[in-house]
């Protein structure tokens, strides 16, 4: 497992451990997505993750960056695609390369060195919606220089896969900077959302999961 993946894996077999599912004969992505959301912050998974890129930010010391982190609870592995920057570059710690269902990923995305801009990207991972459909799963934030005008903004989206191969970015930078310090999608069973801080380095904190488990995350009237 990589430095900045955290968490043991949600698998067939941890489901099964649990008295809801344990005469269930075929575990569904649906039901492993549903015990991720419940056991995100079991373990002390979710501290762990944030320790981690508490200390690269330490490491990395002052000036603008983002302190990503980023929790599976599709039901299934998550596969980094992709990455674009307008503003800044990726800090000490790569994007994490996969994450299995139930496990968190950290990093750390910092402004260029001695110039006046912020940290502005987007991340893709690839996975599968609950009927084995691959999709891309796309997250963004920005975090701007220009402290006395502009706030943050994250912005995600969900497309099929191999979507973020074409050149959308111009479009996306838009939709980005429109949106808020909150932001959500769902497409073709899929689920994400996106929430980050006001501060020149916040924490944006990812959660990429099913439509079908959504209620988890927002209660029972969405």
């Amino acid at each position: 497992m990589a430095n900045n993946v955290f968490g043991n894996p949600i698998s067939d077999a941890t489901v099964k451990l649990l008295p809801r599912y344990k005469d269930k004969e075929t575990i569904t992505a649906t039901d492993r997505a549903q015990v991720a959301l419940q056991y995100k912050n079991t373990e002390d998974k979710d501290t762990d993750a944030l320790t981690y890129v508490d200390k690269l930010k330490n490491s990395y010391g002052n000036g603008v960056s983002t302190l990503c982190l980023i929790y599976n609870a599709t039901g299934d592995a998550l596969t980094f695609i992709n990455s674009h920057d307008w503003y800044g570059h990726i800090g000490d710690a790569p994007y994490p390369s996969r994450l299995e269902n139930g496990q968190w990923g950290a990093y750390l995305h910092v402004h260029d060195s001695g110039a006046a801009s912020g940290s502005v990207a987007a991340t893709v991972y690839r996975g599968k919606n609950g009927d084995g459909d691959e999709c891309d799963w796309m997250i963004s934030w920005n975090n701007p220089w220009n402290r006395w005008f502009f706030n943050n903004t994250v912005y995600t989206e969900i497309r099929e896969a191999h979507h973020y191969e074409n050149d959308y970015w111009g479009y996306i930078y838009d939709k980005l900077k429109d949106c808020g310090l909150v932001n959500h999608d769902t497409w073709n069973g899929c689920y994400s959302t996106v929430t980050t801080g006001s501060s020149t380095s916040p924490k944006l904190e990812a959660v990429l999961t099913l439509e079908s488990v959504k209620k988890t995350i927002l209660g029972n009237n969405y």
